[in-house]
């Protein structure tokens, strides 16, 4: 899925030496043709930047 196809309450994953790590979209800002996403996951809430059409696995 692409960042800019994200939208709050989407749920993705990523691998992590070996683990995966689900991660839930809690907001997703245009800030030119970047987006700030603030996702929540077992480590806490985190926040970054991406580019429009960079690819996350949904979950």
């Amino acid at each position: 899925m692409k960042i800019k196809e994200l939208k709050q309450g989407d749920r993705i994953t990523q691998q992590i030496d070996n683990s995966t790590i689900a991660f839930e979209v809690l907001s997703i800002q245009q800030i030119g043709r970047r987006f700030m996403v603030t996702f929540r996951s077992a480590f806490g809430i985190e926040s970054a930047s991406y580019q429009g059409e960079a690819c996350v696995t949904a979950a």
